[in-house]
């Protein structure tokens, strides 16, 4: 799971080509509930932000806890997501997965293209990784792989000493073939805090209950910049 590179050049062209067979496609029919507003990512059912896992790629969890490395995450209101807060992220993205109960690991989720159904998910998880930012690549343009990886707050089960992570896994993609799968999984007790791993960032989240979301906040600035310029031209009309 963790010998995945940096996603490349090549990477991003696979990405690009294969998010235009995607639109084209008939199966291409969103489950997500989610919103991309480029490096964030906002759910309106749980009025959570969440930050592009690439923004912290090779960061510990210490690191980003206390503000390292030119890290100012925390300091600018971001936090680790839940494992909750997580799984249920994976629901609005479109990916039915389950909730672990506890174990040190579990597949939440885990599908083939022989179940019904596996080209809309495949096609979601495809969506939610773009949105998320995909940490790792492996495979050729004609048969990619993705993987994204990231951190999250360990349950109050799990040794204090370690971090959780999460992956969301996407094999052979629109190869509709034997090797062709989307996993989920979580590991509770997978990485040291202090530990670095160059493709594995963090899965921070912002409360935007209160506060505008980018969209709304520039649709607001341009509404009072309009507002401002009418009313200095009405005066300047009346004068």
């Amino acid at each position: 799971m963790f010998r995945s590179s940096f996603v490349s050049l090549a990477a991003v062209t696979v990405i690009s080509a294969t998010a235009m067979s995607l639109l084209l496609s008939p199966h291409a029919k969103a489950s997500s509930i989610l919103v991309d507003y480029g490096s964030v990512t906002y759910d309106p059912a749980t009025q959570l932000q969440w930050l592009d896992i690439t923004k912290t790629t090779g960061l510990t969890y210490d690191n980003v806890l206390n503000n390292k490395f030119g890290s100012v995450f925390v300091q600018d209101g971001w936090r680790y997501a839940t494992q909750d807060e997580v799984e249920q992220m994976y629901r609005d993205g479109g990916l039915p997965v389950a909730s672990n109960p506890g174990s040190t690991d579990m597949h939440i989720l885990t599908s083939d293209p022989s179940q019904a159904g596996y080209a809309t998910l495949e096609h979601d998880a495809f969506v939610l990784g773009n949105e998320l930012g995909w940490t790792g690549f492996n495979g050729t343009v004609e048969n990619p792989s993705f993987d994204t990886v990231g951190l999250f707050a360990p349950p109050s089960s799990a040794d204090p000493d370690f971090a959780s992570t999460s992956s969301l896994s996407l094999a052979a993609y629109l190869g509709n073939g034997p090797g062709s799968s989307v996993d989920v999984t979580e590991y509770f007790d997978a990485l040291g805090r202090g530990q670095a791993v160059r493709n594995i960032g963090s899965f921070l989240v912002e409360d935007v209950s209160a506060v505008p979301i980018p969209g709304q906040a520039t649709t607001l600035a341009a509404m009072l910049l309009g507002l401002i310029g009418f009313n200095l031209w009405r005066r300047k009309q009346l004068s």
